[in-house]
Order: C-alpha cells, then sequence, then structure tokens
C-alpha cells in the first residue's frame, strides 16, 4: 500500500484537479479501492495514476465512476416503502398536492423509480423527482430507465405492470413513470444544494463517508427540505444526533423537520 504521504498527495491533487474532496470518504474502503483500479490499469505508483487520471477528462470521469457503488433494487427493503405508502406520502400529501423530491446519491434510478410508481399507483398527479448521482454512466442508465433481472425481482404485484422485459435479464421501466422524474449529475459533497423539497431520500450512500462529512450533509439535507419534510435513509444510516440537528424521529430510517416547532410526531407510534 502507498504510504500516508502518497495517499495526501494524491488527495490534494483530485481535490484540486477535480473538486472531488476523498479526504471526507472513509479511508480504508477508498484506498483498497483505489489501489485496485490502480492496477487494473497497470500502474505501480499513485503518482503515475493520477498523471494518467489528469491527462483525459475520460480517465477522470472512470475513476470517479469506478468509486462510486451501484448496487441498488426497485422496492429495495419493501417494508420501509410500505411506510412511505401508508404514512409519509399522506401525511405529505395533506399539505400539499405537488410533492417536490429528491433522490440523493440514487445511483441507476432503482429508488427513484420505486417511488414514482407508487405516486403513480397510489397518488397520481404532477410531482417532481429529480434524482442525482456522481457517476455519469449510472445517470445515463437511469435516464434509459434499464433494469436487470435482480433490479426487479421484489416488485411487488401491484406494480409489475410498470415494467416490462425487453430482452434476456433487460427490463425497462414504462413510460408513464418518465413524466415525474429527471436525472442529472451532483456531487453530494461539493455542489449546491436546491431547496424546499417535501422529500429527499439517501440510502446507502453516506456509509461510506467520514462521519464529519456525514454531519455536515444531513444539515445540508435538513436546509434544503421544507417545514414538515421529511429525509429518507437507509437501513444502516441512523442519524446520531439528529434531534441537535433539529430532526423530529418517530418512523424507523424517517427523518422530518419540523413545522414551525411543533413536532407532530412526538406522540406516533
Amino acid at each position: 500500500m502507498p504510504s500516508t504521504a502518497e495517499w495526501n498527495k494524491f488527495y490534494d491533487s483530485m481535490l484540486a484537479g477535480s473538486g472531488l474532496n476523498l479526504y471526507e470518504y472513509k479511508a480504508p474502503q477508498l484506498q483498497r479501492r483505489t489501489v485496485n483500479m490502480m492496477e487494473t490499469q497497470g500502474f505501480r505508483s499513485l503518482t503515475q495514476f493520477w498523471d494518467w487520471i489528469a491527462q483525459d477528462k475520460m480517465n477522470l470521469q472512470w475513476y470517479m465512476d469506478k468509486l462510486a457503488i451501484n448496487v441498488s433494487e426497485l422496492f429495495r427493503n419493501p417494508e420501509r416503502w410500505a411506510d412511505m405508502e401508508k404514512q409519509i406520502l399522506p401525511e405529505l400529501l395533506q399539505k400539499k398536492s405537488r410533492l417536490k423530491i429528491w433522490s440523493a446519491g440514487c445511483s441507476y434510478g432503482a429508488e427513484a423509480y420505486t417511488l414514482a410508481m407508487i405516486l403513480q399507483e397510489k397518488f397520481p398527479g404532477v410531482h417532481e423527482i429529480v434524482g442525482t448521482d456522481i457517476d455519469e454512466e449510472a445517470m445515463n442508465q437511469a435516464k434509459r430507465a434499464e433494469f436487470s433481472e435482480s433490479d426487479v425481482r421484489y416488485i411487488p404485484d401491484d406494480f409489475k405492470k410498470y415494467v416490462s422485459e425487453i430482452e434476456k435479464d433487460k427490463w425497462k421501466a414504462d413510460d408513464i413513470l418518465r413524466r415525474h422524474l429527471k436525472f442529472k449529475r451532483h456531487n453530494l459533497l461539493a455542489d449546491r444544494f436546491d431547496r424546499n423539497f417535501d422529500l429527499i431520500m439517501c440510502r446507502n450512500v453516506v456509509i461510506y463517508f467520514t462521519d464529519e462529512a456525514k454531519d455536515v450533509l444531513y444539515r445540508r439535507f435538513f436546509d434544503a427540505l421544507r417545514p414538515g419534510g421529511i429525509l429518507f435513509v437507509g437501513g444502516t444510516e441512523r442519524i446520531n444526533k439528529s434531534d441537535e440537528m433539529g430532526y423530529e424521529t418517530a418512523l424507523p430510517f424517517y427523518y422530518r423537520k419540523p413545522t414551525l416547532g411543533v413536532n407532530t410526531w412526538q406522540n406516533a407510534s
């Protein structure tokens, strides 16, 4: 493995050359994956690897795409989506008929399309779901609405009509869902956030970040929510000291920005 000084030089070069702050990623996973990528390209030092990355934008994009871990599926953790359908969305729709939603770090869009299916089937209307990820190729796949056999295996019967098999091990989401969705590249650790979201989904993303980066990110999500808005996180991503940040909690993995300081979930079970 490279020395600490070599890693710091690589991190500094990446930050200056691309704006990607690798100091905010957990070192063991990041360094292990980077060394694997370096060796795949036939380089024996981080300096050589950085010189190759810096010489062409396509090389930089290759590294950033490989750095992202794109593991997802439609209706992943179905019990959480049941909470979304039965409690979260009805509550949000009591206050607004048109929801503004952000699927942050969405990979190739499985969770964004899952939510679009629920809205289309159970709460039809004109809703906006923005999916973002640092991985350009994942964003292109999301725009194509393409999924594998393993991605669609847990779709409930009520929602299977929204996907169809177009060839062996390739499924496509129905075009009717596209009216809710748009996708764009975005770096959670560097780019500005939009505001006034009713719902933000960021699941199985921050597990790769340092505790300090997580803290900053969750505070930025809080600011990006409208009063009464909800943050939906992954199964291993409970927010430490969420109350100090201002969040209310009631359902597991759902955090709420209070409305005018009133905790409407304080008696929820």
